[in-house]
């Protein structure tokens, strides 16, 4: 016999579907109450999974019992989950319970939900309530199976083996992306290393000896004589800014950002000559705060003082290289030639 075509088919089981209805309402002694089972829909695709509501209308005082399942409904219907029982008040005197149980089929056709039986009770009735059976449509949308073909194998991978021609295509975003990485591991790195870009450009010369520095700029503030001028404030923070920047790149110390209790706390931490050496930059530092801060007028020996003392903390304190015989003497010679 012909197969008849799917779509007749579907519109025959939803006549049927239609002709079943989904609840009952009953009035006993006085008091209404209305027992349903609805699904979400009559058709399911097989394997799906869809929710099917059992739901009572009842007065408060009335004691309901839902219908009680394992695992399945029917052979062909079974119970996913089931949800516990959910109360709503509709008015003063009458509630709403539902619960849900989420169904699947893995059986195509024309299923039945046969009626369920609510258990209902109060002080002076009781009852057993049934819904209407339920027509479910489980349908399979795959292609029939033919058994008389039998199992085959599961079909091996296909052999597609690499080709380089295939990159072809990427090459110029790769070699992109290779330049744009390298760009910028560049200027990273001439970032971090230099901080200047330019300077990585540059053949930089080898950085003088902290002492040298700090004695050249010293000798520029006593040919000056600025503190015999009258900018007696600006003489001690020029000699006090001075040691600290020889005292940061002699020692490693962070002294520029240090108050003088905070430097003079750190130089305790190295190995200098002797507690004088400590006492002369103390006068410096202190005697230059006060000016500063204080407003402090120091008497004109005490400028030469503090002048005297950071050339001596300086000199007590510098670190030169030993130098081979043959450095000295070109040294030797280089100075005579200057002069």
């Amino acid at each position: 016999m012909g197969r008849k075509p799917f779509f007749r088919t579907l519109i025959f089981y939803f006549i049927v579907l239609a002709l079943m209805g989904a609840g009952n309402i009953h009035i006993a002694n006085g008091q209404e109450y209305s027992v349903s089972a609805t699904p979400d829909s009559t058709l399911m695709v097989i394997g799906g999974q869809m929710n099917l509501t059992l739901e009572v209308t009842q007065p408060k005082n009335l004691k309901v019992v839902f219908p009680q399942f394992t695992d399945t409904i029917t052979r062909n219907i079974e119970i996913v989950e089931t949800s516990a029982p959910d109360t709503t008040v509709i008015s003063d005197e009458r509630i709403s319970v539902k619960q849900v149980l989420r169904i699947t089929s893995f059986d195509s056709g024309l299923h039945y939900i046969p009626p369920m039986t609510f258990e209902l009770a109060s002080a002076d009735m009781q009852a057993r309530e049934r819904t209407r059976s339920i027509g479910l449509m489980v349908v399979n949308p795959f292609k029939e199976v033919d058994p008389q073909k039998g199992i085959t194998d599961i079909k091996a991978p296909l052999n597609t083996p690499f080709k380089f021609s295939e990159l072809y295509r990427f090459l110029p975003w790769i070699l992109g992306g290779l330049a744009a990485v390298l760009l910028i591991g560049a200027g990273i790195w001439f970032y971090i290393k230099r901080r200047n870009p330019l300077n990585a450009l540059i053949r930089q010369k080898p950085k003088e000896p902290a002492h040298v520095v700090a004695l050249r700029k010293l000798d520029h503030i006593k040919e000056e004589k600025i503190w015999q001028k009258g900018q007696i404030k600006q003489f001690h923070s020029d000699i006090s800014t001075i040691l600290r920047h020889y005292i940061e790149d002699r020692y490693g110390i962070q002294a520029p950002e240090q108050i003088t209790s905070e430097i003079l706390e750190s130089l305790r931490q190295v190995d200098l000559p002797d507690e004088k050496v400590t006492e002369k930059v103390r006068q410096v530092l202190e005697l230059s705060d006060m000016v500063k801060f204080a407003k402090f007028e120091p008497l004109p020996d005490e400028n030469d003082i503090s002048l005297i003392n950071s050339y001596f903390f300086v000199n007590q304190t510098k670190y030169e290289e030993l130098k081979t015989p043959e450095e000295s003497v070109k040294q030797t010679e280089q100075i005579h030639s200057e002069n």
